[in-house]
């Protein structure tokens, strides 16, 4: 019930984050914008789609026109994992940095309450506002695409849990490096360096950092770094797969989420020794 009630109490200071409203507005505004301008409509070679006034380089045949709308479903959902983790970063990564300061914290620790149930339940009332942004943007893809083409992807709607777990591996990094510094901008530094830069490294490390060393010791310390840091790209390829109905690959949610565990537990860990 603690956690229960922590959850409450971030959704609703959550509501007041000017950065989460610019989001869902942006939501708002990008599905009001496809539900405008997506069209789709009969010709004697087969089914002509258009978006945003583009449209598809030729008619697309009766059977491959479910291949042709998961795959923009795929990029639009791209897209908004994209903005989610940008703006759901920056929107919340005040909470923990601000919950650890002195009077709000021994405020928190006078009830009967742990401090990993704290941070637990903050970082989970962020990632339940993430999710319930995704959804609803996907849920609008959802009944867009279902309305005028005729097409029902239910597995768009399965891919917020996905989205949510993206966000719980970068959040989890972006808690670790609260508690250990208690800086909110030192907290969106590291998650978007993670995110934008280090992430990206390391999933293309046989083409590039590879090239650096042919040294045993090196390529195996880069490999084990991948292993230990959630592994952000292979997960949002997983997660364009799985809208498209295409083989996805699970391990590196597998992978993530320990992953997310290990700097979860850390974070604890640390929080237990820290003085207030």
């Amino acid at each position: 019930m603690r956690i229960i009630a922590l959850i409450g109490d971030t959704l609703r200071e959550l509501t007041g984050k000017v950065t989460l409203l610019i989001l869902i507005g942006i939501s708002t505004l990008f599905i009001l914008g496809t539900l405008a301008a997506f069209s789709a409509r009969e010709t004697p070679e087969g089914i002509l789609l258009s978006l945003f006034g583009k449209e598809a380089a030729a008619p697309v045949p009766p059977d491959r026109v479910e291949a042709f709308v998961f795959g923009i479903q795929a990029s639009l959902s791209s897209g908004l994992m994209t903005g989610i983790v940008l703006f759901g970063v920056f929107a919340t990564a005040g909470l923990i940095p601000s919950v650890l300061d002195r009077g709000i914290v021994d405020l928190y620790l006078s009830r009967p309450l742990a401090r990993w149930e704290l941070i637990l339940g903050k970082s989970l009332g962020a990632v339940t506002a993430i999710v319930l942004v995704s959804l609803y943007f996907l849920g609008a893809i959802f009944l867009v695409f279902g309305l005028k083409v005729g097409i029902w992807n239910p597995q768009i709607l399965t891919a917020a849990a996905g989205i949510g777990l993206v966000f719980i591996t970068v959040y989890v990094l972006l808690l670790f490096t609260a508690v250990c510094t208690g800086s909110t901008p030192l907290s969106i530094i590291a998650a978007y360096v993670y995110l934008f830069v280090i992430a990206g490294l390391l999933q293309g490390r046989e083409s590039g950092l590879f090239l650096f060393s042919e040294n045993n010791v090196f390529r195996s310390t880069i490999d084990g770094l991948y292993y230990l840091l959630p592994q952000i790209p292979a997960m949002r390829q997983s997660i364009s797969a799985w809208i498209m109905h295409q083989p996805a690959e699970w391990v590196p949610f597998l992978q993530s989420i320990a992953s997310a565990g290990l700097f979860f537990v850390g974070s604890a860990a640390i929080l237990e020794r820290k003085d207030f």
